[in-house]
């Protein structure tokens, strides 16, 4: 009952009808996708592009109020170990999860930075850098990587937020939370997300049967009175959605008994979907990321929430033993500027960061990089070692590289171009 009830409610809550109405197909996707979202516009110069309390030379304050004395690294990966201490951040405060994150995490991680996305707005920024171009009209990496390797999944591309934009390549499935599963999984309970013995069930059992046999006969019904080839194929498929015995059963079980809230149980549905073979790409976000106010405090506290999510989410990722089969990529609508305005946060600025992790990526490295006022500085197409006559990176850059790390075909790849050149940039 548990499995099969999953599939009822999914197909008669407003879920299941956004979705598109087809059962999971045998064939599986052997590479995953996660794309996580640092909403609002993130600062590298606080993580991972680190520029400590260095003076500005056009007098305009240190980029950051922590010691350039703090700045450790990782192998390769340079990051603060310590916060900035102003009035609201206690002196015995640590970065969060810098400290743990970074040393466990530098062997695998691709830093890139010096990423120039041409624009303070958040709506502009967010599309380029998860599309690859500016302009509207085109779908995010998710969509196509979906698209381009199993468009028939029920839940094909999860997304929890953030630029999620399909252009009518797959259905996107806003899950919204974790625990929602919980809920489709057991609708006839009063608290699904309780121990079995608390839940509480709406119905006895034998009234419940009665009425998911009465909501059978009514499809059924509706099947048979229908003339038209497409409906009927159409209405088929939503009965095996609600009484059928697909790979949407294995997601279930393959939950935690009690998925996390936040970026930790949006990590959870992701890879529980991938292991049962329903979905190919998802989205992760966080929001918080702007801020204009008490920026040292906010920042640090909004990117201690996503290395804890991150790592949470490797530990999946591990768990479910798919190191070599999902790529984890990090992004934000753009960054912040590289000094304080008066009301100690910092504003939006055009140059960014990214990381990326997992299958087809080679870590402990870093591409790019900026100056002490947070410009970007050019890099060689062919070594992508840091040189005055190369090129700068955009997110256009970084989408032709990961949509040919995803194996995108050239038709439907050329269907939503992107016209930069080729770098070799994840492997």
């Amino acid at each position: 009952m548990y499995r099969r009830q999953f599939l009822k409610y999914l197909a008669s809550s407003g879920l299941g009808l956004s979705l598109p109405l087809a059962t999971a197909r045998a064939a599986q996707p052997d590479r995953f996708w996660v794309l996580v979202n640092a909403g609002g516009g993130w600062d590298p110069s606080y993580f991972i592009d680190p520029k400590g309390d260095r003076p500005r030379q056009d007098g305009r304050g240190p980029v950051n109020n922590y010691p350039q004395s703090a700045i450790a690294r990782a192998g390769n990966i340079a990051y603060p170990s310590v916060y900035p201490q102003n009035i609201d951040a206690p002196e015995s405060s640590s970065p969060g999860h810098f400290d743990n994150f970074f040393p466990r995490h530098a062997s695998r991680l691709l830093v890139i930075n010096g990423i120039d996305t041409q624009t303070n707005n958040h709506d502009a920024g967010s599309r380029f850098v998860w599309s690859g171009k500016i302009e509207a009209g085109y779908p995010s990496f998710g969509a196509l990587a979906a698209a381009a390797s199993a468009p028939d999944q029920p839940l094909s591309y999860i997304s929890n937020g953030g630029f999620d934009n399909t252009q009518g390549l797959v259905a996107p499935a806003r899950i919204g939370g974790g625990k929602v599963f919980q809920q489709l999984a057991f609708p006839n309970a009063a608290r699904p997300d309780q121990e079995p013995q608390k839940r509480s069930p709406y119905f006895h059992e034998a009234v419940y049967t009665q009425v998911e046999a009465a909501r059978r006969a009514r499809l059924n019904r509706q099947l048979n009175s229908s003339s038209l080839p497409l409906q009927r194929q159409q209405l088929n498929e939503l009965i095996m959605a609600r009484v059928g015995d697909n790979n949407l059963n294995r997601l279930v079980s393959l939950l935690p008994e009690r998925v996390s809230s936040g970026l930790e149980g949006q990590a959870e549905v992701a890879i529980a979907a991938f292991s049962a073979g329903v979905a190919v790409a998802a989205n992760m976000h966080v929001g918080g990321f702007d801020t204009h106010g008490n920026h040292d405090q906010n920042h640090a506290n909004r990117l201690t929430v996503l290395m804890e999510g991150i790592d949470h989410l490797w530990n999946q990722i591990e768990a479910a033993g798919m190191q070599d089969r999902v790529t984890v990529v990090v992004g934000s609508d753009f960054g912040r500027t590289p000094f304080y305005n008066d009301g100690n946060g910092k504003d939006h600025w055009n140059v960014t960061s990214l990381m990326a992790m997992g299958a087809g990526v080679r870590g402990n490295r870093v591409i790019g990089g900026t100056d002490a006022h947070m410009q970007a500085l050019a890099v060689n197409p062919q070594s992508l070692a840091l040189d005055p006559g190369g090129v700068i990176l955009t997110p256009e850059h970084i989408h032709v590289a990961l949509r040919q790390m995803a194996g995108i075909s050239p038709a439907l790849s050329n269907q939503f171009g992107i016209q930069a050149a080729s770098l070799n940039l994840f492997s």
